[in-house]
């Protein structure tokens, strides 16, 4: 079963990967091409394909683990909600964002 977890990776990430990977996980993901398919495609075999798919994954996942932007970004997403939700023109919108801008500093270092 696909994880479509590594589409949003491959949007952060996939700059990292060579183009190759790239176009393996586009056409995997992105397209749901078999991997008989994307070996077709690559002239290449299907445990190729399956092996570059998975080792391409291990990058992403990599990534995330050292950089966690997709962590990052999803939290700033769920606070937001939250402001607007909670603080719908009320005075405590002020904490919240506070509080959102400590959480970028704690993760992140100082907010430019």
């Amino acid at each position: 079963m696909k994880d479509y977890t590594y589409l949003a990776l491959m949007d952060i990430y996939g700059d990292a990967l060579t183009e190759k990977q790239r176009d393996m996980l586009a056409d995997y993901y992105e397209r749901d091409y078999s991997l008989s398919e994307i070996a077709d495609n690559f002239g290449v075999s299907r445990q190729a394909v399956h092996s570059a798919v998975k080792q391409s994954e291990e990058s992403l996942s990599e990534f995330e683990s050292k950089f966690k932007i997709r962590f990052f970004v999803s939290e700033i997403a769920k606070r937001l909600q939250d402001i607007k939700r909670d603080c719908n023109g009320c005075a405590d919108a002020a904490k919240k964002v506070a509080e959102l801008e400590e959480f970028i500093r704690s993760v992140y270092g100082t907010v430019r």
